[in-house]
């Protein structure tokens, strides 16, 4: 879909070695059971946009068993990145508090708010170990999933749409996310429509105006649904961000953008990113993965909601993906990853996907 690049990073990045011994020292303070803790093979994730993501292999002795464990870093982004805002304590708190419920999410190993240690707060987890589906390149061109046969695709989108489903229909508050709530005079749609402005607004401070995004924001308002169920939101929701092991979700990952709302958008999301991947950079969808009308059909079965409001989600997801790329493709320009004059802060498949749906609902 486009380069990958890491937000602004902390000077103790520069040295990965030194970074691996402090995080083997930081992990065995942690885990005071644990025996023979260190970090090797240290290095830089090449995906990831708003926080830096670091891989590597954990050695340590647990009830006298030597092992190794794949293991994840994220690290707070420093300076301007995609989110005006980014959390990562908010992230950590969503998969810790999702342990142990049918939805998969990695093992978390500890989280360090204090940025003394290598100069920005981070968490660190287990890695899943599986298959996740490329979106550079694009699935729908190339990949694992790509050669998969059409049964293989189906089966892989069905599980990824079981996932979604499957977060609807947790109980947020008995699990402890009420503090996604929105104000109280605000219902959880127009908190986040608030917060996709501020987001906006920030957006343009350090690149541009961008007034067709101020066209579909006024839509958006207008066109607001109503009494609507809550329920948490994974927020990123889409095959790029599940790990697949047979068939099967072993993994939901990026917990960046949660939020308690409509459990329409999480699908919205979904089908939004998958058109903007294929349909909004002009490529053939992938054969044999289900139609809009049939993952619609799945997602209502496994969920138990209606999917009545799925067309102002999908301006809503197509308006909020675009403002992300705003700032990706303002981030590769700056640092030389594109070319200026293509513009690329405009010119993608959220910003086309929104343009179409503009001429569509007449915005």
């Amino acid at each position: 879909m486009h380069p990958t690049s890491q937000p602004q990073q902390p000077a103790m990045l520069d040295d990965l070695n030194a970074l691996a011994k402090a995080l083997g020292t930081w992990l065995a303070l942690k885990h005071p059971c644990a025996r023979a803790v260190s970090v090797s093979r240290l290095r830089t994730s090449s995906g990831g946009f708003s926080n830096i993501t670091l891989l590597g292999e954990l050695l340590w002795t647990v009830d006298g068993v030597p092992r190794e464990q794949g293991i994840v870093v994220r690290v707070q982004a420093m300076g301007a990145a995609v989110f005006p805002d980014g959390d990562i304590r908010r992230q950590y708190d969503c998969m810790r508090l999702l342990a142990g419920t049918p939805v998969p999410v990695p093992a978390l190993l500890g989280f360090e708010p204090d940025a003394a240690l290598i100069g920005a707060p981070f968490f660190v987890m287990a890695r899943v170990d599986g298959q996740v589906p490329n979106e550079n390149p694009l699935y729908h061109q190339e990949g694992w999933l790509h050669d998969l046969d059409e049964a293989g695709r189906r089966r892989h989108w069905q599980a990824g749409i079981d996932t979604v489903a499957a977060i609807s229909r947790l109980d947020w508050q008995a699990l402890g996310f009420s503090f996604l709530q929105p104000p109280a005079d605000l219902t959880p749609l127009a908190h986040q429509l608030a917060q996709g402005m501020k987001h906006l607004t920030w957006a343009e401070s350090l690149g541009r105006p961008y007034p067709f995004l101020h066209d579909a924001y006024r839509w958006l308002v207008a066109h607001q649904p109503s009494n609507e169920p809550v329920v948490l939101q994974w927020g990123d929701a889409k095959l790029g961000n599940c790990v697949f092991r047979r068939d099967r979700v072993v993994g939901a990952l990026d917990w960046e953008m949660p939020a308690l709302g409509s459990p329409v958008d999480d699908l919205a999301w979904w089908l939004t990113l998958d058109q903007a991947m294929s349909t909004g950079y002009g490529v053939a969808r992938l054969a044999g993965l289900p139609t809009r009308d049939e993952t619609v059909a799945q997602w209502e079965r496994a969920s138990g909601h209606s999917a009545r409001h799925l067309p102002y989600y999908e301006v809503f997801t197509a308006w909020r993906f675009a403002l992300v790329m705003t700032r990706i493709g303002t981030l590769f320009t700056q640092r030389g990853l594109v070319p200026r004059e293509a513009c690329m802060d405009v010119n993608n498949g959220g910003a086309a996907l929104l343009g179409r749906l503009a001429v569509q609902h007449d915005f």
